[in-house]
């Protein structure tokens, strides 16, 4: 710009009088300078962004206003096998074996704060891996105080079960476990109060129930014949209270954003607790009439240390529901999850192994069957960390498939009527 200025400078000194005064020359020059470290200047003033080293962000000059924008992308190669049979209940026979590509997720966020660092808000989507519809998950906005309170409101995940509410881009193995996938609540409308200092974080939310996002406020809630609430947006409950606790005994928060501790952490330890509870009526093809309550209890220890990593994690529900099509169902389920992985020293190289159990009320089953187990063997090699990381694991399924579980071509898993189904896993994650 300086060398800009100066060759101007010389033009019209040049052009206005060939010998040119050597003060004229030099108050052109200087006067051209000045103007270009004003446009300099100006354009420091304005609005920037760029990348931060973990997301794309554009901001206003006194920092405001900002948007942080970013995205995953999670690519597999599934291979399942079972034995021949009616695997998913639907009366065909089906395939002993399977196999192909899954572009499991792939989600745009967009978040950040207005006129004050401490409002903020988040929109999230996601493409739909059947139909590349593209989804919301969350829209909420929060307010945090300086005293470690906040507020938010909008649609979110509930606060009850810690695999669930860690991201899906910060988990041990290829998926969550069948425990997360049949007790979970997924995301909701409603509005969260919580707190956190140094040791403790607390969080209570008012909603709409578990599994009822993009719902409206008169949708009424939809369950299953036997008693199942149904998780996939078709429906809400008339009212829902969802309180989950975590106490910090040793390290950060930051160590808990996900489930593994690279070589040199410091040992982190947490307990943590949720309960939630949810009724109303009920209107829907299996749930046509009476009222129902469903209930829920979590309880968590997740502990890390230099290179290691270990999580158990019990949950149990209680469904009480009058007037479906099966009549009167009243239910006790519980669920048990324990992993662990550790970091080969000076590789990048992480295996890992978890145990997944459901222990289903008999009266869902005619034959009485209330156990539905599942071994996962695995390995994380980390490129850049979560942001590009290759993941491989086996699954290994002890029983025949679970009322609780049934289908879920997500976790690779496509049921069997006999027990040894074995799902192979092969992912790449890409955050950017």
């Amino acid at each position: 710009m300086f060398s800009g200025a100066l060759l101007t400078a010389s033009a019209a000194c040049a052009a206005s009088d060939p010998v040119g005064d050597p003060d004229e020359v030099r108050a052109v020059v200087d006067q051209m300078i000045a103007d270009a470290e004003t446009r300099s200047s100006l354009l420091a003033d304005s609005a920037v962004g760029g990348h931060n080293g973990k997301n794309f962000f554009l901001q206003s000059a006194d920092g405001s206003f900002r948007l942080l924008f970013r995205g995953q992308v999670q690519f597999r190669y599934m291979l399942d096998f079972r034995d021949d049979g009616d695997g998913n209940g639907d009366g065909a026979s089906e395939d002993d074996f399977e196999s192909g590509f899954q572009t499991r997720r792939t989600k745009l966020y967009f978040e950040g704060h207005v006129w004050e660092k401490a409002l903020t808000y988040r929109v999230l989507g996601a493409y739909s891996r059947s139909t590349g519809d593209f989804r919301l998950e969350e829209a909420f906005a929060a307010y945090k105080w300086g005293n470690g309170v906040s507020v938010q409101l909008g649609q979110f995940k509930l606060p009850f079960l810690r695999e669930e509410t860690t991201s899906s881009s910060m988990q041990l193995a290829v998926e969550r476990s069948i425990v997360s996938d049949s007790f979970s609540l997924v995301r909701s409308q409603g509005v969260q109060a919580s707190y956190e200092n140094d040791s403790i974080r607390l969080a209570l939310a008012f909603s709409d129930g578990a599994g009822a996002e993009n719902s409206d406020f008169s949708a009424p809630r939809n369950a299953t014949s036997t008693g199942l609430i149904n998780r996939s947006g078709l429906g809400e409950s008339d009212y829902a209270l969802t309180g989950r606790a975590e106490w910090k005994l040793f390290g950060t928060w930051d160590a808990f954003k996900d489930f593994t501790s690279p070589v040199g952490s410091d040992y982190s330890l947490m307990l943590g607790a949720a309960g939630h509870y949810e009724g109303g009526d009920g209107s829907s093809s299996a749930f046509t009439s009476g009222t129902y309550e469903y209930a829920s209890w979590t309880a968590d220890l997740t502990v890390e240390g230099d290179g290691w990593n270990a999580f158990i994690a019990g949950v149990g529900g209680y469904t009480d529901f009058h007037g479906t099509a099966a009549g009167d169902v009243v239910n006790d389920d519980y669920g048990l999850l324990a992993q662990g992985g550790f970091m080969i020293p000076e590789t990048q190289i992480e295996p890992f192994v978890r145990y997944a159990g459901l222990f289903t009320d008999p009266d869902r089953t005619a034959d009485g069957a209330d156990t539905f187990s599942s071994l996962t063997f695995g390995v994380n090699y980390y490129l850049y960390g979560h942001a590009s990381k290759f993941t491989g694991d086996v699954v290994w399924y002890l029983d025949e498939t679970d009322p609780l579980v049934t289908r879920r071509t997500g976790h690779g898993q496509l049921g069997d009527d006999d027990s040894g189904e074995v799902t192979v896993r092969l992912q790449w994650q890409l955050l950017f």
